[in-house]
């Protein structure tokens, strides 16, 4: 199949978020089954932050970049004129596309494209379907002006868990218009891992401490002003709490005030982005990883500290809770007080946290990208058949 990926976060830069990961991962496992893949993508002016790699070092051979110029940008929304010629170029030469991203400017366009020339198309919207947080209104006007249609044409709308299907469901989509597909990760990364201490040298942390890591853009929906709140409460001696993560529209100085009227300057560290090895490094340093978020998709992030060997607590609103709660984690409501008293459990009970340590290395073999990919090739499959 000659197959066509749309997204709107740029593929060269992680800073993006985990859509970018995901759609390099499927791009290659797709590629790997023999499928050729033109990836649709923006130049968001982020630069090439994946060190010493080119995005072509990353994808196989038989994955393709059509990267658009922008010519306006607005927080991660893009302009891109270049959609239009793109559009009318790629897509009659394709079997199937799949538009990742929900509130952008590149999927509608492609979408009528797709009708125009009578090629099916499936739309991802890696968990922006609902509008909350910020922009409430806007989208609502997304949705009345373009998202209605992007959704009515598709074959299927693909949810990452069935906490995303049921939001999609409630939202007014159709529950056989829905496939779920859940996320995963490139297991080969955690496959030698780094020696134990490497982050924590770096920020300073002595490896008697205790260490809490937030590993995720720092965001409003991410909900690390609650976990803040809560480790200013936590009576536990020789503990640091260690933020990584871009900051996202400026989250950072609400965050860092906070943390300045907590009077936790010297527990509570804001260190930037990590990516790659040091990502990984500072996951195997944490004792426990932490996403409080009050809505996830998936949280691939939280698959990864599984793959680090990390035992992890997030909240019941993240997608991937069901591979998580009591096996290698806690899982809680979005409430301070549960979210602090999982924090103190899992610092006191020695006992527990071992087992949950030790179940590490079984589960996050379950996350690989092997399953959903293939998936996504059947059903690729299954809709051309349909449309024969």
């Amino acid at each position: 199949m000659n197959i066509l990926f749309v997204t709107q976060y740029d593929l060269d830069n992680p800073a993006s978020g985990g859509p970018v990961f995901k759609v390099r991962a499927l791009s290659n496992y797709l590629a790997n089954l023999g499928h050729t893949v033109t990836v649709m993508t923006v130049d968001a002016g982020g630069g090439n932050v994946n060190g010493s790699e080119n995005l072509e070092d990353l994808l196989h051979v038989n994955v393709h970049i059509v990267q658009l110029s922008t010519m306006w940008k607005y927080r991660a929304i893009t302009f891109n004129p270049g959609v239009f010629s793109a559009a009318q170029r790629e897509v009659p030469l394709v079997d199937v596309i799949h538009i990742f991203g929900f509130y952008d400017l590149l999927g509608p366009f492609v979408a009528r494209a797709a009708r125009i020339h009578n090629i099916p198309y499936v739309l991802e919207p890696v968990g922006m379907f609902i509008p909350i947080v910020r922009s409430i209104l806007k989208k609502k006007i997304y949705h009345r002006l373009l998202g209605r249609q992007l959704v009515s044409g598709a074959e299927f709308i693909i949810a990452t868990s069935l906490q995303e299907k049921k939001e999609l469901v409630n939202s007014g989509v159709e529950s056989q218009h829905i496939e779920v597909r859940r996320n995963g990760i490139d297991l080969s990364e955690f496959s030698d891992l780094p020696e134990y201490g490497q982050m924590r040298s770096r920020f300073g942390i002595h490896p008697e401490d205790r260490m809490l890591l937030y590993l995720s853009r720092l965001s409003p929906k991410k909900n690390p002003e609650m976990l803040m709140r809560a480790f200013a409460e936590l009576d536990v001696p020789r503990t640091k709490l260690v933020f990584a993560g871009p900051n996202e529209s400026g989250y950072l100085k609400n965050l860092q005030r906070i943390r300045k009227d907590l009077k936790l300057e010297n527990d509570i560290l804001f260190v930037g982005p990590l990516f790659g090895n040091e990502k990984i490094s500072a996951l195997v340093d944490a004792d426990i990883f932490v996403l409080p978020s009050i809505n996830e998709n998936f949280g691939n992030v939280i698959a990864e500290s599984v793959a680090a060997g990390t035992p992890v607590i997030i909240t019941d609103k993240c997608g991937i809770a069901p591979y998580i709660r009591d096996r290698v984690g806690l899982v809680v409501s979005p409430d301070q007080d549960e979210l602090l008293q999982a924090i103190v459990t899992l610092l006191s009970n020695t006992s527990l946290y071992k087992r949950l340590e030790l179940a590490c290395s079984d589960v996050a073999k379950e996350f690989s990208w092997d399953q959903p990919a293939a998936s996504m090739e059947k059903l690729y499959k299954t809709i051309l058949t349909r449309r024969q």
